[in-house]
């Protein structure tokens, strides 16, 4: 007695079915294609923050300029980080903080925030940092901070100021960590500098750049 054929519509699913072969070749591609794909995402990802972290620095920027044009040309005395991360009982930045001094000034505290930053202090993550910490190093503070202790100077604005109308390759802040791809001279931070407020990669060869 004859086998009875299969129907049409059972043939068709058949013949349209992916092998076992055919599958895996497929989810080899995808595979490769998605270790191909994500370095380029992530790229992208720390080019935008780098982007958007000139961008904040330049509204701090805006902020010191502000600043310096009211009070005689003179940098700020500052503490060189905001170091309400360091006190518990803080309820926001030290007033001594360079976060305090020129918060008023910028168009809104989130510009202190770097966005690759992910050095935040837990304590801080959890009930919001915007206001109470900095990602950038106020340059200038280590200078007035090293004159008042290694030189006794009372008031190491002056000293300080005139260091930076000097030497326009000091950035007076910068990212206080290597969060962005290298530019120049192997250099990752970017700076923010004196004069014309520019924001940019730090000069190459202040620092000794990291060995690759």
């Amino acid at each position: 007695m004859p086998r009875p054929s299969r129907s049409p519509d059972r043939a068709a699913s058949a013949a349209g079915a992916f092998t076992l072969i055919e599958l895996l070749v497929a989810l080899a591609v995808i595979a490769v294609l998605i270790g191909i794909t994500l370095p380029a995402l992530r790229g992208s990802r720390a080019a935008a923050q780098r982007v958007a972290c000139l961008a904040n620095l330049r509204g701090i920027g805006v902020g010191m300029q502000l600043y310096v044009q009211t009070h005689d040309g003179l940098l700020p005395r500052a503490l060189p980080l905001d170091d309400s991360a360091f006190n518990p009982r803080s309820e926001g930045p030290s007033p001594d903080s360079i976060l305090a001094v020129i918060g008023p000034l910028v168009e809104s505290a989130e510009v202190f925030i770097c966005p690759a930053d992910d050095e935040i202090p837990e304590r801080l993550l959890a009930e919001g940092p915007v206001g109470r910490h900095s990602s950038y190093e106020y340059w200038a503070g280590w200078f007035m901070l090293f004159r008042e202790i290694r030189e006794r100077d009372e008031n190491p604005e002056s000293a300080v100021t005139k260091l930076y109308e000097d030497d326009p390759t000091l950035p007076v802040f910068a990212d206080s960590a290597d969060r962005h791809p290298r530019g120049p001279g192997g250099v990752r931070k970017n700076a923010l500098y004196f004069q014309d407020w520019r924001a940019d990669w730090i000069t190459p060869g202040l620092l000794t750049p990291e060995t690759p």
